[in-house]
């Protein structure tokens, strides 16, 4: 007799979870970067309404929130850059 329940053996929840858990657990990285990837589409569906920045005497009218988003963090990543390298 085996051990297996006739939910694992019938290809229940359980079986299906259980090769879930055994993918992740040899794909580390790539079930990471399922996970990334998801959190990115959410982020870009929720994001697609137009707005408006004014910089100084510059108007950007009608730019999606995601180009804003994506701007400020390229920009926040070159300014850390530049900080680390200007530190030593």
């Amino acid at each position: 007799m085996t051990d297996q329940s006739d939910e694992a053996k019938a290809g229940g929840f359980g079986a299906r979870l259980g090769k879930i858990g055994r993918s992740i657990a040899q794909n580390p990285v790539r079930s990471i970067q399922i996970v990334f990837f998801t959190l990115v589409a959410i982020i870009v569906l929720q994001n697609l309404e137009t707005t408006s920045i004014d910089v100084l005497f510059w108007s950007f009218a009608a730019l999606p929130k995601l180009v804003l988003i994506f701007a400020s963090m390229i920009v926040g990543a070159l300014a850390w850059e530049l900080a680390r390298r200007l530190k030593g």
